[in-house]
């Protein structure tokens, strides 16, 4: 988390005239930092092959194809750069908040995706109902055809019946009309029967092809409307998925350069510390050693000065030790 990296404190390293943070705390911590941004470009990189995976799943062309269409500054952000072996982790803890709001906006957009293909299902259904519908009303025109043709022979065979019916009943009738009334009378029915019967026929087949007309056009145009909302949708999910992955890889380079500036900023005013440090420490060193070889030197001369006078002091055993001698 941020709040971590902002609180870490160092301990300051053991020895006299050292200054600085403990090397070893520091160089854990920088570990530590390394591993975690390794975690969110794995994570990064998982996501960008569902995203792929997804685009190849609808037709669209991937990443690599858009980026090569795309201008030069697109494609520098196509993918996030290895990590670095050293970087700062002030924005670990943002950078892992942005990642699950990304993962919470894909799984919507697998859910809005999912509406989607519920409602094209739906749509689908609702298309076969009307062709279902369509091959109904065929059949009944079909079936209005057969009718009509049946009216029209059982109106063609009623004429013919009745023509023979007329004409029994004319030979039977003494003194009747002749045969010509007879026929002409069983004429006139017949074509009554066949006039009425194509009559019912041409309405059934009318009605049948404009029922048919009707429903087939409903269905082209809900089918129009719900393929041109199915592909609009997903067009724009496309395109808001496209944008914030195109908007986290931007951000997630800039942090990531903006981290490993820091660091080299910071491991070289460290290095520069302890090469002061150390030239500082060298000059005590010789100084203390220049000293020590001059403090062995008069020490030397003053103790060989001091055996000098005991080598020359006379011995009395009367009077004792005699002074030393002037010299």
């Amino acid at each position: 988390m941020p709040e971590d990296v902002v609180k870490r404190e160092f301990t300051k390293p053991k020895g006299f005239g050292r200054s600085g943070y403990d090397e070893i705390q520091v160089d854990d911590f920088l570990d530590e930092i390394v591993v975690e941004l390794r975690r969110l470009n794995a994570e990064n990189e998982d996501l960008t092959g569902k995203l792929e995976d997804c685009r190849r799943s609808k037709g669209l062309p991937g990443r690599a194809e858009a980026d090569s269409k795309a201008s030069g500054s697109g494609a520098s952000a196509a993918s996030v750069p290895a990590v670095a072996p050293v970087g700062a982790a002030a924005d670990k803890g943002a950078s892992s908040k942005e990642l699950s709001a990304t993962q919470e906006q894909l799984a919507a957009a697998k859910q809005e995706q999912g509406e989607v293909e519920s409602q094209t299902k739906q749509a689908q259904a609702r298309l076969q109902e009307l062709q279902a519908q369509i091959a109904k009303a065929e059949q009944e025109q079909k079936a209005a055809a057969e009718r009509a043709s049946a009216a029209g022979k059982t109106a063609g065979d009623g004429g013919s019946h009745a023509g023979t019916a007329a004409v029994a009943a004319g030979g039977a009738v003494a003194g009747g009309a002749g045969a010509a009334g007879v026929i002409e009378l069983a004429q006139r029915l017949h074509d009554e029967h066949v006039k009425e019967g194509e009559t019912t026929r041409d309405r059934l087949i009318a009605e049948a092809k404009a029922h048919h007309e009707k429903v087939v056009g409903e269905a082209n145009a809900k089918r129009d409307q719900l393929m041109s909302d199915g592909q609009s949708r997903h067009d724009e999910l496309v395109g808001r998925g496209q944008s914030r992955h195109d908007e986290l890889v931007k951000n997630a380079n800039d942090k990531s350069t903006t981290m490993v500036k820091d660091a080299e900023d910071r491991k070289t005013k460290v290095l520069g510390e302890l090469n002061a440090e150390r030239d500082k420490i060298t000059k005590d060193i010789e100084q203390l050693r220049a000293f020590e070889r001059d403090y062995r030197t008069k020490l030397k001369g003053y103790i060989q000065g001091q055996l000098q006078q005991l080598d020359q002091m006379a011995i009395d055993p009367a009077n004792g030790p005699a002074k030393p001698q002037q010299g």
